[in-house]
């Protein structure tokens, strides 16, 4: 009888290349050990908490109130559909009556159809029409930025987008969030592709067609109904680029995705991928982790996601009953 701890089948084809002993190793990592400031970039931090969708929602807050107390401009690239961030955050600053009006805001990334046209806000199939459904049209209209001050990803604008950033003067904060592969949002190995890291920092805004796990990842949402309806999900994406992120004054990415209406998390790999794996162009996110910046991870993403811890009570159990049949 084979020993299932010695069947070890290679990644599949279509996922950027590392060795399955890079993968076993970054997968047995035990992630709220690594808390703290403990990374290549001294001032990159990495946190677990009870609930990183909570935490999201307070740090924006806080940011937003003190831009308005100091009378600044607060610079953010927000990911989206974050529906309930938007909708706790927009009733808090209601309830407080702090005024949104500092807020400046970019796009991580925005649906795209198979010939490279953006989704408008006005779409269903609209990221940041659902940060105008669920965050902006829920303020008070009193306390709302001025719609100008919304920079939604078009058609004509989507190479020029990173342009746009930089004469704003830059992000005063990326909030992001990994894909299954790694990536930031759709910054991933396949469709920024580079042979340096100096190559990757410097890409900018653009269209791309995102990996199928993406499309998967994305099929998840309430937006398709949690129903993993990939023929529903546009086949392409405007996104940000690496420049904006590596650009921006500071850095927030979080990580709280679970399955709909379950526990299990699609975000325990790509978490460890991110912050123990080679620091390479084929691994996006491990940028952030050598720039000042916070990961926050909700416990149930920190949490062991691997199977293999099994494998030593396996091979003890199959030497165990080969003892006893006299094998």
């Amino acid at each position: 009888m084979p020993l299932l701890s010695k069947f070890y089948p290679a990644p599949a084809e279509w996922l950027p290349k590392f060795s399955r002993e890079t993968l076993d190793e970054i997968a047995l990592i035990d992630v709220p050990s690594k808390q703290g400031k403990i990374y290549e970039c001294p001032d990159f931090e990495m946190k677990v908490t009870q609930d990183a969708h909570n935490f999201f929602a307070a740090e924006l807050y806080s940011r937003i109130r003190l831009a308005n107390a100091r009378g600044e401009r607060l610079t953010v690239i927000l990911p989206s559909p974050e529906n309930a961030v938007f909708i706790g955050l927009a009733e808090a600053l209601d309830r407080a009556s702090v005024s949104a009006k500092c807020l400046n805001v970019y796009f991580l990334y925005e649906y795209a159809n198979e010939k490279g046209e953006v989704a408008p806000p006005e779409s269903v199939y609209s990221r940041s029409g659902y940060f105008m459904k669920y965050f902006y049209e829920k303020l008070d209209p009193a306390l709302r930025p001025e719609l100008k001050n919304i920079h939604f990803f078009t058609t004509e604008n989507v190479n020029a987008y990173s342009e746009m950033i930089e004469k704003d003067g830059g992000a005063d904060v990326a909030f992001t969030a990994l894909s299954w592969s790694g990536g930031i949002g759709v910054i991933d190995a396949e469709s920024f592709k580079a042979e340096s890291l100096a190559e990757l920092k410097a890409a900018g805004s653009r269209v791309v067609t995102p990996m199928p796990e993406c499309i998967a990842f994305d099929s998840m949402r309430g937006m398709f109904g949690c129903a993993g309806d990939i023929g529903n999900v546009p086949p392409r994406a405007a996104t940000v680029g690496m420049r904006d992120i590596v650009s921006a004054k500071s850095r927030f990415d979080v990580e709280y995705l679970s399955n709909c209406s379950g526990t299990p998390s699609y975000q325990r790999f790509p978490v460890r991928l991110a912050l123990f794996g080679p620091v390479c162009p084929q691994n996006p996110a491990s940028v952030l982790r050598t720039l000042p910046g916070i990961m926050v991870l909700s416990e149930n993403v920190a949490k062991a996601g691997v199977y293999r811890g099994d494998i030593p009570w396996l091979d003890e159990e199959v030497r165990r009953i080969r003892e006893k049949e006299g094998m």
